[in-house]
C-alpha cells in the first residue's frame, strides 16, 4: 500500500483520539472526512489502529515463533486473510502487531478452489514449523462451511496432523470455550478475551511463501 502524507497524518490523529477515549466510529468519520480518505484507507485505520493500552496488552500475548506443537485456529479469520491476499486486497500489520486485511467476505466464499489451494499450502507450512496437532474452528453460517470442514479434515490427515475441524454458530465461542494453549486469530474479541499465546500463522505463511512485506501501522504512527 502506498501511503500518502494525508493518510500518515490521519493515522496519527486517529491514534491520538483513541488515546483520549473518543469513540472509534466517530473518530474515523472525523479524520476520514478531514483528510478525504478512501473507504479502504478508513477501513485500515478502523481495523489496524487501537489505543496504546490495548495495543500493548494484545502485543504482549503475541509470539513470533511457535512455542507449542499444538495450534488452535480461528479458521475463516486466518484462511480468509490468505485468500484476500491472493485476491489483491490490502493487508497490513496493526499497531497491536497482528496481520489483518481490509477486505470483507461477508459470510460468502466464491473462490473455493483457491481457498482450498491456500489451505493445503498453509497446513504444509504448519508442519514445517513443527506443529503436530491442529484444531480448526469454522463459523457454520458461512456458506458451504460443512463442505469446507470436510475438506480441511482431509487436508489435516494428508499432512499427518492430528486434530479436527469443528463447526459452530460462532468460532469465537468455540475458541473461548476451548481456552486453547496456543491460538491463531487476529479477531480482537478473541485476543482480548483469552490469555494466549497467539501465533500469527497467516503472517508467517505469507512471509515465508511469498516473501511478503506489509505496511506496519505501529511504525507509521511512531515515525
Amino acid at each position: 500500500m502506498d501511503v500518502s502524507p494525508a493518510f500518515r497524518e490521519a493515522a496519527k490523529d486517529y491514534f491520538t483520539l483513541l488515546n483520549k477515549q473518543y469513540p472509534e466510529k466517530a473518530s474515523i468519520a472525523l479524520v476520514g472526512d478531514r483528510y478525504r480518505l478512501s473507504k479502504d484507507e478508513r477501513m485500515v485505520l478502523f481495523r489496524g489502529i487501537t489505543s496504546k493500552d490495548r495495543a500493548v496488552s494484545r502485543k504482549s500475548k503475541l509470539t513470533l515463533l511457535p512455542v507449542l506443537p499444538e495450534l488452535h485456529i480461528d479458521g475463516y479469520n486466518v484462511l480468509f486473510t490468505l485468500l484476500n491476499y491472493r485476491l489483491g486486497k490490502l493487508l497490513f500489520i496493526g499497531n497491536d502487531g497482528y496481520l489483518r486485511d481490509a477486505g470483507g467476505t461477508h459470510g460468502r466464499l466464491t473462490h473455493t478452489e483457491l481457498f482450498l489451494e491456500l489451505a493445503e499450502g498453509f497446513f504444509a507450512h504448519l508442519c514445517t514449523l513443527g506443529f503436530r496437532t491442529v484444531h480448526v474452528y469454522l463459523d457454520s453460517p458461512v456458506s458451504h462451511s460443512a463442505l469446507h470442514a470436510g475438506e480441511i479434515r482431509d487436508l489435516l490427515l494428508q499432512k499427518g496432523l492430528e486434530g479436527d475441524c469443528a463447526l459452530g454458530d460462532s468460532a469465537d465461542y468455540l475458541l473461548k470455550r476451548a481456552s486453547p494453549p496456543c491460538i491463531s486469530s487476529s479477531d480482537t474479541a478473541i485476543i482480548d478475551a483469552l490469555p494466549g499465546p497467539f501465533f500469527d500463522a497467516a503472517r508467517s505463511y505469507l512471509e515465508e511463501r511469498y516473501r511478503s512485506r506489509f505496511l506496519d501501522l505501529f511504525e507509521l504512527i511512531n515515525e
